[in-house]
């Protein structure tokens, strides 16, 4: 049994990451391939891995598992700001084209 935190913190770092990762391949068309787009697309499989760990994982909750929940939470929260920086990042560079 997961805890609300990690369900919907995870909840949320799979929609946005997922969604840049979709919203990338436009971009990719619109302005080239770009290698930091690789990064988002890895780390929207840190979401996908928490929920098939919390799928997996569901029959009963033990001390390690809250553990485990944990610190899944906080890196899917570490997983919200890397999306929202390497996107704010990305436009920038390859939308607005801001020099140094």
């Amino acid at each position: 049994m997961e805890t609300k935190a990690f369900s919907v913190v995870t909840s949320i770092s799979m929609g946005l990451a997922l969604t840049v990762a979709l919203l990338s391949l436009i971009g990719i068309a619109i302005t080239g391939f770009y290698p930091g787009i690789i990064v988002l697309w890895l780390v929207a499989l840190i979401p996908i891995a928490s929920k098939a760990y919390a799928k997996r994982n569901s029959k009963k909750l033990t001390a390690f598992q809250a553990n485990n929940y944990t610190a899944l939470t906080v890196i899917n929260v570490l997983s919200i700001l890397v999306v929202l920086w390497m996107t704010f990042v990305i436009v920038h560079d390859r939308v607005l084209q801001d020099c140094c």
